[in-house]
């Protein structure tokens, strides 16, 4: 006979659950705001490492608070000249990417008229015309595009500056009401750190090569599509085939099929030594997590964040993991998120 279930311990459960799902539902609600600073924890994290790293190598800690914000500052500033420069020159070749787009449609035009499709209807021109009608959703949609990347820069800032006094306060808290979780605790952030951080190495290294190919074999902007790919290389499984898309296509219309060819098959050998090569290198299989909790992650984060969940949903996975092996009632969920053995 199946023991009952003591009513105070049935009682716990459904509070659990009726409080996860509250929580969920205000983190839901509070995306606009949520999502912005979880980027930025995000991207302190990184630099707070290299900050780390310079007080390290002896250098004071104002002179190593300058050149983290210095490099930061920096790569800001590149990435903006980068993306701005490249997406105006993109919005100049509009027109002949048209003609290009037409006489590429027009030979099926003819077999697909029957169905009553007719290809040859379907230009750039027609397009742009249709966004052009909704050109005050899309001033909208720049402007808090904009909006969240200057909250999101303010808040790194605020973060790296701050990034040494709140680990000491971190510390001092879990010295002081989970003393016996303190070494656990330094192991397991640590790790969680090293992925972000070997994460993106790789991810730099795959931009990097995936410019260096591009720009070998011709296509324009191929240092714009390095950063895409290099930004995407967050999104697991589905943003390195995103980037390569663009790419592609630039490539078939200014320089024909075969170079299209050649950039999928230049892009793939990167994304391929960068995955499956140089990230088991250095990472190992103690960083690893389930394939499917990731996959499953990136939707459940979108979800709950939009599209910046997706690029942070594997760090933010692995937090929620940390949380979990630092109690013994939700240490099975530690164990059902990390990799098979």
């Amino acid at each position: 006979m199946n023991p009952v279930m003591p009513n105070s311990e049935l009682s716990r459960i459904l509070i659990t659950i009726a409080a996860a799902i509250l929580i969920l539902a205000g983190m839901k609600a509070a995306a606009p705001f949520l999502g912005p600073l979880l980027f930025s924890l995000f991207l302190a994290v990184i630099f707070g490492m290299l900050l780390h790293w310079f007080e390290k190598k002896g250098l004071s800690a104002r002179l190593a608070l300058l050149s983290t914000l210095g490099i930061f500052l920096a790569i800001i500033a590149v990435f903006i000249l980068v993306i701005a420069g490249s997406f105006l020159q993109i919005l100049s070749e509009l027109p002949r990417y048209q003609n290009e787009l037409e006489n590429t449609l027009e030979p099926g035009s003819q077999v697909l008229i029957i169905p009553g499709i007719d290809l040859t209807s379907l230009t750039v021109q027609d397009l742009i015309h249709s966004l052009s009608s909704n050109a005050a959703g899309m001033l909208m949609g720049i402007s808090n595009v904009i909006a969240t990347s200057v909250v999101i820069l303010i808040t790194t800032l605020f973060l790296i500056f701050e990034a040494k006094g709140f680990s000491s306060k971190l510390q001092q808290i879990i010295e002081e009401y989970r003393p016996d979780d303190l070494n656990r605790f330094t192991t397991l952030a640590q790790k969680n750190v090293d992925y972000i951080i070997i994460r993106t190495e790789v991810n730099l290294a795959m931009g990097v090569g995936v410019a260096i190919i591009l720009a070998l074999i011709g296509v324009k902007y191929a240092i714009f599509w390095g950063f895409l790919a290099f930004l995407l290389g967050f999104v697991p499984y589905i943003g390195f085939w995103i980037a390569v898309i663009p790419p592609m296509i630039i490539a078939w219309f200014d320089l024909g099929p075969v170079y299209a060819i050649l950039v999928l098959i230049g892009s793939v050998l990167v994304n391929l030594i960068a995955e499956y090569a140089m990230f088991p290198h250095l990472a190992g299989r103690g960083l690893a997590l389930s394939a499917a909790i990731v996959f499953i992650s990136l939707l459940f984060w979108g979800w709950i964040l939009g599209g910046i969940g997706v690029l942070i949903a594997v760090p933010l996975t692995l937090f929620v993991q940390l949380i979990c092996e630092l109690f013994e009632e939700t240490r099975w969920v530690s164990v059902l998120l990390g990799p098979s053995t």
